[in-house]
């Protein structure tokens, strides 16, 4: 990131702080007896640089409790904005058509505090619910004798870092091996753009390694898993039990083929450009059915095959509404099943088992999808 950048962004931000200030302590000043506001802007001080600190120092570990603070604070930031933003415009459309007293003006604040403080709490605990969702999915394989069926569990947007610690990833393992899945896949975004925000780097990898199926766990990068740390993040994948495909496939079973796929627009550098891997498909047995990672579901026009099974992440379904009204409307599938017509691929979105920006989620679910697949 440029100075320039840097600094705008830098700018707006505070510029954000000291607006939620201001009505934070409009209403305390109306509703309690406090005095103190130097104690407040102080407060939210420490927390704007605690959050900025850990949004841009993307080589840098700031510390387990700072990162923390910083994350939740812009949840806190992100909320306020939104409420107190709608409350003003609100409040000054009302005032056009008929008078409001003081004593409603200010009650209808304090009702805005009271939003903010509800939303972030449900939004924070939501964002830990860790839901199992279910697909059934047929996959034709011209000449086998039999039927097959293949538990495949798949997660995406862990986005490991000062949140999604050691603990999260504790309590998603242990989900998934309760499943007893045939193959694990992770379609990118398994770090938060910095490897330095890992608090636990060794008990992130036993974590890994308590990973239990019949098959194996295989994953693809994701637009964050790149950057100036992208080394250690690699190292410490290739560490554990778990297979990277770097553009690169594999045949499971001797009855199916896993690919995975560099990201198409890496934020930072990620070892290399992107490259095609349809050579590679048309050299192995075309009517093996195949799974292909692809972290970002922008990129599904890239396959046509009616064998194929497309898995991605990247959209978190918007992670807090109304964004998932935006993700709907950009990318042709955001969420869940689609196929576009019985010649094409099969695909499934996933909103993510993590959370990247703030630390919650509101109309959506962090999620361990379950595909169970007949392959006929």
């Amino acid at each position: 990131m440029n100075k320039l950048s840097f600094l705008i962004i830098a700018l707006l931000f505070f510029l954000g702080n000291f607006y939620i200030g201001r009505k934070f302590l409009m209403v305390l000043e109306q509703w309690t007896s406090f005095r103190h506001p130097l104690v407040v802007w102080g407060v939210i001080g420490l927390f704007a640089v605690a959050s900025m600190l850990t949004l841009l120092l993307s080589e840098t570990n700031v510390g387990g409790v700072i990162g923390k603070i910083g994350g939740y604070w812009l949840s806190v930031w992100f909320i306020s904005l939104v409420v107190f933003g709608l409350t003003d415009l609100v409040l000054v459309i009302v005032s056009r058509i008929t008078s409001i007293s003081q004593k409603a003006n200010m009650s209808v604040w304090l009702g805005s505090l009271v939003l903010v403080l509800v939303l972030f709490c449900y939004g924070s605990w939501q964002a830990q619910q860790l839901k199992t969702v279910d697909y059934q999915v047929t996959i034709d394989h011209s000449g086998n004798s039999e039927k097959q069926h293949l538990k495949v569990i798949l997660i995406s947007d862990v986005h490991l870092g000062y949140i999604n610690d050691a603990n999260k990833l504790k309590k998603i393992i242990t989900k998934i091996n309760q499943m007893k899945p045939d193959i694990i896949l992770i379609s990118g975004d398994l770090f938060d753009g910095n490897f330095k925000a890992l608090q636990e780097p060794e008990q992130i990898k036993e974590q890994f390694t308590r990973l239990s199926s019949t098959y194996g766990t295989y994953m693809c990068w994701g637009n964050h898993d790149a950057g100036a740390t992208f080394e250690q993040m690699k190292e410490l994948v290739e560490s554990s039990n778990i297979t990277l495909l770097e553009d690169e496939l594999t045949v499971v079973g001797e009855s199916i083929i896993i690919a995975g796929r560099k990201d198409s627009r890496p934020i930072g550098s990620q070892d290399g450009q992107r490259k095609t891997i349809q050579a590679q498909l048309k050299r192995l047995d075309s009517h093996l059915p195949k799974i292909i990672l692809d972290h970002q579901p922008s990129n599904i026009d890239e396959y046509d095959s009616a064998n194929e099974l497309i898995l991605s992440g990247h959209t978190h379904k918007g992670q807090i509404f109304p964004f998932s009204l935006v993700t709907k409307a950009y990318f042709t599938v955001d969420y869940g099943y689609y196929r576009k017509d019985r010649s094409s691929p099969q695909v499934i979105v996933s909103s993510g088992v993590g959370t990247w920006g703030p630390p919650m989620r509101i109309g959506t679910q962090s999620e361990i999808v379950q595909i169970d697949i007949t392959i006929e």
